[in-house]
């Protein structure tokens, strides 16, 4: 007899008919000896119906009052299914986010798990009974010791039910949802997407943090945290679906911090790295391209790549490369000069610093923390790359001594969890294994911004304490006559608004500095754990959306991930070209 904690979503359970219908797929697994939980989300589109709602009322409702007003979707949906598991015969209990146990930070609208008490759940599985819990929600005591609901925020429900398999010991976690399972792509832009039998936490991440919505990134996160085999199915077909698998050892499970596990957990120094400006090239489709297949063609291996926005007619791309490849790059970087214009610097005895863990992006506060670390100790950050699962920057070789001991500190890392220059068994995967599309994007710009520490830190500072989450910061090379530079960074479009004041009074903390919003745009993001061991990823994809006559407007990589933004209008067409270059639906 088996633990099975089954989680179905909005479209899964749209309409009575496909209430009935999951509750004879819960029957025959229940009749086949199975004991099982059953987490669910509001009915088809509620949430958003909702929302409106509290809208129509207040332009700014009540965070408390849009909680209990939000939480009642999910209540409606136990109600029907347990209903209709009762008429097949089948004794069941609908349960609400309290009343199972689910206790959480005290915090409206996005709170994360602290603990689950499962006696009460237990009890009833005990009894026989189906348990069907309410996604999305918790419970927290508030300041007066009453008790409050609280929600877990967009794909809580994902949260929910990996959460309660984590807490009540369950090896596998089933997502129920209207496609087959983790898909190459979105099948509504590639019509023949491929389904992926498998895929590791890491790429996971990585997609769901830039658009690919099958599943939540906290969801992702406690699973990976927590050995939790995830699997995601169709709710409509016979599929086998997409196994998820972590690649780290579990973590333990410690009462009362179930989603609050240390975000950074470990340390990464890479030396030796050599740090290539190539200023005033061309802007146009191709550019990228030809750079890196320049490269590519004599084998250099190329780690951080970035391109910030453009100035005028013309822009700049910075990479790093291993200094051992610094001859062979200089006589690329002439030749790629002498062919499109433009003039290369180099910089050498640089090192890049990462710090790595799940959820980082969903945690401003953490990139902030690094970079207000690093300027206390008067340390200047060249370049910036940040992802999911880790934050990177470069700085020169001689300052690593104090920036492992101020870095270590701060996160609280032990010995343990710092590697100067790792060496990591090559990975026979795709280089790239997914493609994800996030048209939920603008684009800000801090131009004129002084060259010097700290800079970065308090505008990421800024943001974090207004929790407002930035992703893709790209810090341009490029230092003008007077001493500046620009951050470019992409933002959520609800989120720009939002962040006036606080970009008017950085930009008065920082004479001479403007902020500069840029076009429609989306991003594109190519991701793969092989990306890491193969030469030339980037030129490819980039090649790829040159054949289409797509022009990139940034580019920020990770060590398994490629991002690139484009105009929204290319978007589609975009994510069709490197899905094709790549052959994914073979």
């Amino acid at each position: 007899m088996a633990l099975l904690i089954k989680k179905f979503g909005g479209t899964s359970v749209g309409d009575v008919k496909k209430i009935q219908a999951i509750a004879r797929s819960i029957c025959q697994s229940k009749e086949a000896g199975n004991d099982i939980v059953v987490v669910v989300s509001a009915m088809g589109n509620t949430t958003n119906e909702l929302n409106h709602l509290a809208e129509s009322i207040s332009k700014n409702p009540n965070s408390r009052e849009l909680d209990m007003l939000l939480s009642t979707g999910e209540q409606v949906t136990i109600a029907l299914l347990s209903m209709s598991l009762n008429e097949f015969g089948i004794p069941a209990i609908s349960m609400t986010g309290s009343q199972v146990g689910i206790t959480t930070e005290s915090i409206h609208g996005k709170a994360r798990i602290l603990d689950i008490k499962t006696e009460r759940i237990k009890n009833y599985i005990d009894q026989g009974y189906v348990v069907v819990v309410a996604g999305f929600q918790g419970t927290t005591l508030s300041h007066t010791g009453s008790m409050e609901i609280t929600t877990l925020g967009r794909g809580g429900s994902d949260t929910s039910a990996v959460a309660l398999s984590t807490a009540m010991g369950a090896e596998t976690c089933e997502i129920y949802t209207d496609v087959p399972g983790v898909l190459t792509t979105d099948p509504r832009i590639v019509p023949n997407a491929k389904l992926l039998n498998e895929i590791s936490c890491e790429e996971m991440l990585e997609l769901a943090s830039v658009g690919a919505s099958v599943l939540h990134p906290r969801a992702v996160e406690i699973a990976r945290n927590y050995g939790i085999k995830l699997y995601v199915k169709s709710s409509q077909i016979e599929s086998s679906g997409t196994l998820l698998h972590s690649q780290i050892k579990p973590l333990p499970l410690k009462r009362g911090s179930l989603e609050l596990t240390k975000t950074v957990n470990s340390l990464e120094v890479l030396e030796n790295q050599a740090v290539f400006s190539i200023s005033r090239l061309p802007d146009r489709p191709g550019i990228a391209a030809q750079i890196f297949e320049t490269l590519s063609e004599v084998k250099i291996n190329v780690d951080l790549i970035i391109q910030a926005t453009h100035d005028g007619n013309n822009n700049d791309i910075t990479f790093t490369v291993n200094e051992s490849d610094l001859k062979k790059t200089i006589e690329q970087c002439e030749l790629i000069t002498s062919q499109l214009g433009g003039e290369y610097n180099c910089k050498t005895k640089m090192t890049k610093l990462s710090i790595q863990g799940a959820g980082i992006m969903g945690r401003p506060s953490v990139s902030a923390d690094l970079f207000d670390t690093l300027s206390q100790a008067n340390i200047n950050v060249r370049l910036i790359a940040t992802s999911e699962i880790k934050v990177s920057c470069v700085i020169e070789i001689n300052n690593i001594p104090k920036a492992i001991r101020v870095v270590e500190e701060k996160f609280k890392l032990s010995d343990t969890q710092i590697f100067v220059n790792p060496v990591y068994k090559r990975q026979d995967q795709p280089e790239v294994r997914g493609i994800a599309l996030d048209k939920n994007q603008v684009q800000v710009s801090f131009r004129n911004l002084p060259d010097k520490p700290g800079v970065a830190a308090s505008i990421c500072l800024a943001l974090a304490e207004n929790n407002l989450i930035f992703d893709t910061i790209v810090q341009s090379e490029r230092i003008t006559s007077r001493k500046t530079k620009d951050i470019s960074f992409t933002m959520n479009k609800q989120d720009r608004q939002k962040a006036d004041a606080i970009f008017d009074s950085l930009t008065k903390k920082l004479p001479g500095s403007f902020i500069e919003d840029g076009p429609a745009i989306a991003k594109v993001s190519a991701v793969g754990t092989g990306m890491a061991f193969k030469v030339g990823t980037a030129g490819k994809i980039f090649r790829a959306l040159a054949k289409k006559n797509i022009n990139i407007e940034m580019i920020a990589t990770s060590e398994i991930r490629t991002s690139c933004i484009v105009l929204e209008k290319d978007c589609d067409e975009a994510v069709n070209a490197i899905h094709n270059h790549f052959e994914l639906e073979k």
